[in-house]
């Protein structure tokens, strides 16, 4: 009897071994026992006189390529959670920081190596009082498959992944409307390599892609697949503001610009034109000059991102104003008429004109005449006749209003006396010398010419006569000179005439 009590006992004893060796296995439910640091250790048992409070959370592990997110349900009275976990047979380490509160149900696990696999379990802690039992321990393991994401911008969408352990490459591929099937992009793509920008892309457009490793040759799977649709720059404001002229034009930064485009429009234009190429990235204003004064303008602008053109602000205009008229005045002397007029602010030039009425359209004269230029003497003009005169300045390569338009007759040039000798076959002829005179013109007609003809060429200043030769004896001859001062051609003389 003795010996069955004591095989019993002995019995008791080994049960009690083993069922203390499967239970403090598990990490402890005592709220106030001391942990570990992260993998010291695994927790202390509990002891008999432990009572069990809140229910477990229901752990759930969903794997990545590089880290296992565990979640749960919320545990009514739960103000808080710890979750442990270890690798194969390694000590048990707690993963939480202390900050899983009670509207916290999920911890991700990261910094992982693809193809380990992990075990889980967790707890949930009251305000006060006892922590609740273990939850039921999971395993996950570590993906292969990286897991991807898309970000779009203006014309591109940047695509990154996390990286697989022991990924020798990647392969990425890519589908969109218009495509027959999946297009592998970016090639190639290293094992170091977790990122990739699509460019050149279309606006408004749905782009899918999907990633995979290699590891080994080996081709793993693809990615769940992610979509993004790229987007149209925006577009500046812009204003217009006309001066003489000229428009002056601003617009706002458009972030992450690489340059702007601006284009004009007004009557007579087919299509708006590009001005002001090129716009660099902080260019935000233009001055658009040499426009007519008085004529609508139209605007607009668009910025450029990663080479796609934004989108056209709305157009805006602006009117020109002319600058204003000078003051010209006029006053003749012989063979020249003298000129003057206000100046005009920021004239970068003047045109100068005159008519007559010999003339069927006014006639530019003076050119180039400057800015800071006021004033002209207009000469070698003819006597006795009648000059009108405008002037403009021009502002910004705008011409502005014209002046007043004054007129003015010049005076003549003194008229020379004509003497003539006849001879043998020659006529001798002598004048009078005019004062200032540059030169003089000799003139002859004779029965059986069509016109009065030059006679001696161009005599010179100090020429005061000339011999007429190898004329025909008993035919009469006629004979007129004048004076050239300043370029201006005198009046003729009285008119001689002789017989050789």
């Amino acid at each position: 009897m003795k010996l069955t009590i004591r095989s019993l006992a002995l019995s008791a004893l080994v049960l009690s071994a083993v069922f203390a060796a499967l239970y403090f296995a598990r990490p402890s439910n005592r709220l106030d026992i001391a942990f570990p640091e992260p993998g010291a250790g695994k927790p202390a048992s509990q002891t008999a006189s432990d009572v069990v409070g809140l229910a477990p959370p229901v752990l759930v592990a969903t794997a990545g390529s590089d880290r296992i997110t565990i979640s749960w349900a919320p545990v009514v009275g739960a103000a808080s959670y710890e979750i442990w976990g270890r690798q194969g047979d390694d000590p048990w380490v707690r993963l939480d920081d202390g900050s899983l509160t009670h509207n916290v149900t999920s911890l991700t696990h990261s910094g992982l190596t693809s193809g380990d696999t992990y075990t889980y379990t967790g707890r949930a802690a009251p305000a006060a009082g006892e922590l609740s039992d273990w939850a039921g321990e999971i395993e996950a393991t570590v993906s292969h498959i990286p897991t991807l994401s898309a970000a779009a911008s203006a014309g591109r969408i940047e695509l990154s992944w996390t990286s697989v352990a022991g990924a020798g490459s990647y392969q990425l591929i890519m589908w969109t409307d218009g495509l027959k099937d999946w297009e592998r992009i970016g090639d190639p793509i290293t094992g170091a390599t977790t990122s990739y920008i699509h460019t050149g892309l279309t606006e408004l457009n749905t782009y899918h892609y999907r990633v995979r490793a290699v590891i080994d040759e080996e081709e793993g799977e693809y990615s769940d697949s992610v979509s993004e649709i790229p987007v149209r720059p925006a577009a500046p404001t812009l204003t217009a503001a006309a001066d003489t002229g000229q428009i002056e034009l601003n617009w706002t930064a458009i972030t992450d610009a690489e340059s702007y485009r601006l284009i004009t429009w007004t009557d007579g234009q087919t299509a708006w034109v590009r001005i002001g190429d090129p716009l660099s990235s902080t260019t935000t204003s233009y001055t658009h000059t040499g426009l007519v004064a008085g004529r609508t303008y139209y605007y607009r602008v668009s910025a450029v991102i990663h080479g796609i053109e934004g989108a056209w602000t709305e157009s805006v205009s602006g009117i020109p104003a002319a600058p204003p008229a000078p003051v010209l005045t006029a006053s003749a002397s012989i063979g020249q008429v003298d000129l003057s007029w206000t100046a005009v602010t920021g004239a970068g030039g003047h045109i100068l004109i005159v008519w007559t009425d010999a003339q069927n359209a006014w006639v530019r004269i003076g050119d180039p005449l400057a800015g800071d230029t006021t004033s002209y003497t207009h000469t070698g003009l003819s006597a006795g006749q009648t000059y009108y005169y405008r002037v403009a300045a021009v502002v910004d390569g705008t011409e502005g209003v014209w002046s007043n338009s004054p007129s003015v007759v010049p005076g003549a040039t003194f008229m020379p006396g004509l003497v003539a000798n006849a001879s043998a076959h020659r006529i001798d002829l002598s004048w009078s010398e005019v004062t200032g005179a540059d030169g003089y013109q000799l003139i002859v007609w004779t029965p059986g010419q069509t016109g009065w003809e030059r006679v001696g060429g161009d005599l010179s200043a100090g020429t005061k006569s000339h011999a007429h030769t190898d004329l025909t004896a008993g035919n009469t001859y006629y004979y007129r000179v004048r004076a050239v001062i300043d370029g201006v051609e005198g009046p003729w003389s009285e008119e001689v005439d002789a017989v050789p």
